[in-house]
């Protein structure tokens, strides 16, 4: 669990602990933070100065629609992973530059964004998030 005090109430980060399907074999195990409200998907990993690389950052919806993401107060580059409703990677947008403004959209419509630090996974199109606490 992770918390952070924004805007006069304290957010909680739920950990949880997933697998990637890389090339349909290899596993990759992460810790990631799990942003699956409003409030904590308009923060995500801002302020934070540090992120290891095999943690990272879950955003979850309940629909699949396009999403729309920026590196506002962000310390650190990253590689965004624009997931389908089963987990798999549709889109990539590797190295986001940290505290850049600009948007970036997603051109498919998605239910989960991970975060992860930039340059650092071998993650392509078509790889798959396995995770018990999506029922993934």
């Amino acid at each position: 669990m992770f918390s952070i005090f924004a805007h006069a109430k304290t957010l909680e980060f739920e950990e949880i602990y997933c697998e990637i399907k890389i090339n349909k074999k290899k596993q990759a195990l992460f810790s990631l933070y799990v942003a699956d409200t409003y409030e904590k998907r308009k923060y995500g990993l801002m302020n934070r100065d540090y992120i290891k690389s095999n943690s990272g950052m879950l955003f979850m919806w309940k629909d699949l629609e396009k999403r729309i993401f920026w590196m506002k107060n962000t310390y650190f580059d990253l590689d965004l992973f624009f997931l389908g409703k089963e987990g798999q990677v549709l889109e990539i947008f590797k190295n986001a530059k940290a505290f850049d403004e600009n948007q970036i959209f997603s051109k498919q419509k998605v239910m989960f964004v991970l975060e992860l630090k930039a340059g650092v996974h071998q993650i392509k199109i078509g790889d798959k998030l396995n995770c018990a606490y999506l029922n993934l």
